[in-house]
């Protein structure tokens, strides 16, 4: 099939790599030196999978010069890797790639509602807690491996395609959404307003913060209606994820060390809002957004 990956940043090469080695045709739509990396050297991958992509292995399309005629409506599936701010705008170019089903595999709340203006029903939505980091342009790592869950009106039409990674279908899309969320709301600001790795988290004082700032979250969302496992079942996933990516050093925190915007609007923020909304208070996940903007 022929597949365009939009946002290609850790995550998105990743999956780019992997629909290459399994035999499609891939587009990959990125930006910066990163994105003429791709196009010029290929990419490199290390960690929990060492392999190369040459750049003759895949098409790579830049930001800043558009998408060219040529690719328009020529692709069978295309999924969404970027941060929240570009949901809009790569919605719209997934429009002018394909008539085919759309996947949001990101992170934080509102990609899907985003997603669906443009495509609705064509829609998917995913979530992994993979973890991967870019160490250069055209350099990633896959530091640990994780799970990939996706639902959504075309969920299913992505499980055939990233069975390579593992991924399963799940018809409550917003539980598998919020499942993600209370993990980055425990894990990412955490670690990047304390510039540590993901393990750190593990010990006190941080596991303690780290457990509560999930919790909370997690009292939203049930009083939201949605369907989430016990407290202990949540902390012992929150462990797992922890142990499983020890030595990843976060998206929030390399995007703080070079004075990139954060996701904690999608994320802490998102808590936040809906809380108020509810009566429901969040100082934890409030003091984490506040903090995370001092640092922009």
């Amino acid at each position: 099939m022929r597949i365009a990956v939009l946002g290609a940043g850790s995550i998105g090469c990743l999956i780019a790599a992997k629909l290459v080695r399994d035999g499609h045709e891939v587009l990959v739509h990125a930006r910066g030196e990163h994105g003429a990396t791709l196009a010029i050297r290929g990419l490199k991958i290390t960690g929990e999978w060492n392999v190369e992509i040459n750049p003759g292995e895949w098409t790579v399309s830049l930001d800043e010069a558009g998408i060219h005629d040529s690719l328009k409506k020529s692709f069978d599936q295309v999924i969404i890797t970027c941060k929240t701010k570009d949901t809009s705008k790569l919605s719209e170019i997934a429009v002018m790639l394909t008539d085919g089903p759309v996947l949001s595999l990101q992170n934080g709340l509102g990609n899907h509602e985003i997603l669906q203006q443009y495509v609705f029903e064509n829609s998917a939505v995913g979530v992994t807690t993979n973890a991967v980091k870019r160490l250069g342009p055209g350099e990633i790592e896959w530091v640990g491996k994780g799970n990939l869950r996706l639902g959504g009106p075309k969920g299913e039409h992505f499980v055939e395609l990233l069975r390579s990674l593992n991924a399963e279908y799940n018809e409550d899309v917003s539980s598998i959404i919020w499942r993600k969320l209370l993990i980055n709301v425990a894990i990412n600001p955490i670690a990047a307003i304390c510039g540590v790795k993901n393990g750190e988290l593990s010990r006190e004082p941080l596991l303690s913060q780290s457990e509560s700032t999930m919790l909370e979250a997690a009292c939203v969302a049930r009083n939201l209606g949605i369907n989430l496992p016990n407290d202990q079942e949540l902390l012992q996933e929150l462990h797992s994820v922890l142990h499983k990516t020890s030595e990843n050093e976060c998206s929030m925190l390399a995007d703080v060390k070079v004075g990139r915007e954060t996701e904690i609007d999608a994320l802490c923020g998102q808590v936040v809002s809906r809380g108020e909304s509810l009566g429901v208070p969040t100082p934890l996940n409030s003091m984490l957004l506040s903090l995370i903007k001092t640092l922009r």
